[in-house]
């Protein structure tokens, strides 16, 4: 319960931490070009910061189904699929803010990236089997 009240909080607070970081240094002659979003005043900081927790809720519940599916013994396809599914979303959101962001087609290379990145994670053997008590208790590979 206290890991969920903070995972929340977590993600209440880096919304609009995140939007008035980027509304603060992306308005000038930075790299980030947020011309629309510039002149948008308060509208501007709500809309980012909407589109901010959307994509963090959708890498938190990527990140706790990877986790969750760590803890099974056998692959389970059904959640494997919502896990992709999840994947796929959080980084098709981080790519829709990047293009939104900055007007560039190469946002998109973020949704590719995630999806490895979370598959990678969850294939990784030594993440999933538990350290045996005993060398004799082991499964042999």
């Amino acid at each position: 319960m206290l890991r969920a009240l903070l995972i929340g909080l977590t993600l209440l607070h880096l919304g609009p931490g995140l939007a008035f970081a980027l509304l603060a240094f992306g308005c000038g002659d930075g790299a980030l070009r947020l011309a629309p979003l510039c002149d948008g005043g308060l509208g501007a900081f709500i809309r980012l910061t909407l589109a901010l927790w959307v994509a963090l809720t959708l890498a938190a519940l990527s990140w706790a189904l990877i986790r969750g599916e760590c803890v099974h013994d056998r692959p389970r396809p059904r959640q494997r699929a919502v896990t992709l599914l999840a994947l796929v979303g959080c980084g098709s959101a981080w790519a829709a803010i990047g293009q939104w962001l900055t007007n560039q087609p190469a946002a998109w290379l973020v949704l590719p990236a995630t999806v490895a990145a979370g598959w990678l994670a969850l294939a990784n053997p030594l993440a999933c089997t538990a350290s045996c008590p005993a060398p004799d208790d082991c499964p042999r590979t």
